[in-house]
């Protein structure tokens, strides 16, 4: 491969700024020439809680993702998320555009280029060979930003698949956050049938419309609500809360209930987070105080936040100005 066809095909480097290492290209062009891939992984914070998914992959477009709070399901033509939680489901048609957004975080970083799209890194950096799990690996790392503050190494194993991945994102402060991305049970060209990819709603669940939900609804998993802030081209609002809480439950009282509250849906997700439910999460953000309101963009970065609580009048106009951003 030529360099030129490299900054091409791996248009994921923001800018590109540093051509991909070779390590990094072998593992891409792997994953791109296989068939189906499916997987069941597990994701541990350093320090923290552990969650997973479960993961099926056909090309040339067909894709079931399930987690503990949402099932996607891309059958070619329609994208259907069921949330499990809420107990209702909706679809949308399926885009190139949001196949990529489906598989952008992080935790999925493993297998996004099954698809053709790359994980977002400025640079890679081949590292040294090492054993690991008995397979002979090679450490790539990929570097996100222009300060190195957050980086994700891959453990390419002798079959050009990595099956496990380390995250590690320095904050402004507090601890950084570090996870442990790990693949198991990956079965590679096998015999996925078509009928894996069709939605088939469980008795009891309703369906909803999508417009209506992305304008109104408080959303209460941060994952999803950036998945629908992606998909919409809108950032997301979040209120660290708790049930206790007497100052957040004047928020919800007297600002979030407004009106002019209700309008920046137009431009926001609204996504709640209650920190005695979700404390790696608060602790992500720094919160040590509540309410404590952030706007953040779909990829997690902060454009600003609001400590304490604040008469609606000084509110919305602050968190408008963020939205606008």
């Amino acid at each position: 491969m030529t360099t030129l066809l490299a900054f091409s095909v791996f248009s994921g480097f923001v800018g590109g700024i540093d051509a991909p290492s070779k390590g990094f290209v072998n593992w891409q062009e792997s994953l791109k020439g296989k068939k189906s891939i499916s997987a069941k992984v597990t994701v541990q914070e350093v320090g923290g809680s552990s969650n997973g998914y479960t993961i099926d992959m056909k090309k040339p477009n067909l894709l079931r993702l399930d987690t503990s709070s949402v099932l996607v399901v891309a059958d070619g033509t329609t994208i259907t998320t069921y949330d499990k939680k809420g107990g209702y489901f909706y679809k949308q048609p399926q885009t190139k555009e949001d196949m990529k957004v489906l598989l952008d975080d992080d935790q999925y970083a493993l297998f996004t280029g099954f698809f053709g799209e790359t994980p977002k890194a400025m640079k890679s950096v081949d590292g040294d060979k090492r054993t690991l799990g008995g397979d002979q690996v090679l450490e790539v790392k990929a570097i996100y930003d222009k300060d190195g503050k957050k980086t994700q190494t891959f453990f390419v194993g002798s079959d050009n698949i990595a099956k496990r991945s380390s995250i590690d994102a320095k904050k402004k402060e507090g601890d950084p956050y570090k996870a442990v991305v790990v693949a198991k049970d990956v079965v590679v060209d096998g015999s996925s049938a078509d009928s894996l990819f069709a939605f088939s709603a469980p008795d009891g669940i309703k369906e909803i419309n999508y417009q209506d939900l992305i304008s109104s609804k408080w959303f209460y998993d941060l994952d999803e609500a950036k998945l629908i802030a992606s998909r919409t081209h809108k950032k997301i609002f979040i209120d660290f809360m708790a049930s206790w809480c007497g100052p957040c439950k004047m928020m919800d009282k007297t600002v979030f209930t407004t009106d002019e509250f209700k309008a920046l849906g137009s431009k926001l997700v609204f996504c709640k987070i209650d920190i005695d439910l979700n404390p790696s999460l608060a602790s992500q953000y720094g919160v040590d105080a509540i309410p404590n309101m952030f706007v953040i963009r779909p990829d997690g970065s902060v454009v600003g936040s609001v400590l304490g609580y604040t008469p609606a009048e000084e509110f919305i106009p602050k968190i408008k100005g963020y939205a606008e951003n």
